[in-house]
């Protein structure tokens, strides 16, 4: 367990690297929550909405400062990038008990700027959201996104992500999302 959570930096660095190749977006951030409208256009065929992935309750609180740091709950885990913080945070992290994958932030609207890593690495983000759905039932195939939802679940838009699923039909290991956070609020794998 050390050795994978070791590791979990650079996985996420990774990410966010792949991330920021395929961004053209120019906020100041660099990072994009596209508002979602009800008559945007899915592919022929495709699902849309929030994916159906039951979980249990956790719940915890941390404080992180300048440095960064990670904060794990339930099936999410939150990387924040050193520098990406002006000074000490006390973070709550929930995930409620229910039937999607979804976890929730304080305090609300947290913005976070480009911290050490991100700069090092051509990313204009300063937190990562990792969030595993390797138990929901998702076939492989499919493109999976983080969406910013209200608390009655309505989807409001999505961040820019990143997704690993291992081709293996044996093997679910691998299967997580990563989106970039441009700021504390609601999130929730979506179609």
């Amino acid at each position: 367990m050390p050795v994978r959570r070791s590791l979990m930096p650079i996985a996420l660095i990774a990410g966010l690297a792949a991330v920021a190749m395929s961004c053209r977006d120019t906020s100041p951030l660099g990072v994009s929550v596209v508002a979602a409208r009800a008559k945007d256009p899915a592919p022929s065929g495709a699902k849309t909405g929030l994916v159906a992935c039951s979980q249990s309750y956790d719940s915890t609180t941390t404080v992180i400062g300048p440095l960064g740091g990670t904060l794990t709950v339930g099936a999410h885990q939150l990387w924040i990038d050193s520098l990406s913080l002006t000074g000490p945070v006390r973070i709550t992290a929930v995930a409620p008990a229910g039937n999607a994958r979804w976890v929730r932030f304080q305090p609300e609207g947290l913005v976070f700027k480009p911290g050490f890593y991100a700069t090092a690495y051509g990313v204009n983000a300063g937190a990562a959201l990792y969030t595993s759905y390797k138990d929901c039932g998702v076939p492989l195939s499919t493109s999976l996104r983080i969406a910013q939802v209200s608390e009655s679940m309505d989807i409001l838009g999505y961040l820019q992500t990143w997704v690993q699923a291992r081709k293996n039909p044996w093997s679910q290991a691998n299967q997580y999302i990563v989106g970039l956070l441009p700021h504390f609020s609601n999130y929730a794998v979506a179609w």
